[in-house]
């Protein structure tokens, strides 16, 4: 069973439960058995957008127990008091980490508390990172940022997300921080990353995620099997390291 670490489960024309089942559907064709919803999200979201954004993903996960797994999103600008109760409201709810996008950048303090309860709830983070050229949003953060987050937290587990992204200089940024995870998802395939990010990081490190709705099962699978791995290897990037960070038993 094929693990898609990072996904937002949608679909043009519908909505909800509706999009689960034509996701899951499209993931079951491309022999991937089990997906990691991280919210439909907005940059910036209220108090009460973010609740709508979870209650949501909440939903998803007891629609699809066992199918679809799910995080918390945030907004860390948010008042602490809000954003505690917010986790412990997922959490309580069987999500199982948090979620940022780019509220604000990894390097600020606002993320310290944050990740501090989430090692003590022994959940973990994934993080959004991109290497550009132009920076439409002077908050979101690059590899660089994120493994200063790593840094600073070595306690708590973090999943770096867009390693096409990140690219070899990324991989390199993330290298000394054993916390520190990356899934395979960003732009689109190029030769020699996946096998660069094994070898530089170790195989326990890297992780299967499509991005989907925003690009496709195949090419994102083709990534990983089109890599010149060892079977081992392809198996952990696939499933196993997904069932270790998700702590769910092998089929």
């Amino acid at each position: 069973m094929i693990i898609d670490i990072h996904t937002h489960v949608r679909w043009p024309g519908k909505s909800g439960i509706e999009a689960g089942e034509v996701v899951l559907a499209h993931a079951a064709r491309a022999g991937v058995g089990r997906l990691l919803h991280l919210g439909n999200f907005w940059g910036f979201a209220s108090i009460d957008g973010v609740r709508q954004i979870n209650d949501e993903t909440i939903a998803m996960i007891k629609q699809y127990p066992g199918r679809i797994d799910g995080l918390c999103f945030l907004n860390p600008n948010h008042e602490w008091k809000h954003v505690e109760a917010e986790i412990d409201r997922c959490i309580a709810a069987g999500l199982c980490g948090i979620k940022f996008e780019y509220e604000v950048n990894a390097r600020s303090r606002l993320l310290d508390p944050i990740m501090e309860k989430v090692a003590a709830e022994d959940a973990f983070v994934l993080h959004h990172a991109w290497y550009k050229t132009t920076q439409g949003n002077p908050h979101e953060s690059n590899p660089a940022d994120v493994a200063d987050l790593a840094r600073r937290h070595p306690k708590t587990t973090i999943l770096m997300a867009h390693l096409t992204a990140a690219g070899m200089r990324g991989v390199l940024d993330i290298q000394p921080y054993d916390n520190l995870l990356v899934d395979t998802s960003g732009s689109q395939p190029f030769y020699g990353i996946i096998e660069y990010a094994v070898n530089k990081l170790g195989d326990h490190r890297v992780l299967f995620g499509s991005d989907i709705c925003g690009r496709d099962f195949g090419a994102q699978l083709g990534r990983v099997t089109g890599a010149d791995l060892t079977e081992d290897q392809r198996e952990r990037v696939l499933r196993l390291n997904a069932e270790r960070l998700l702590k769910i038993e092998s089929p």
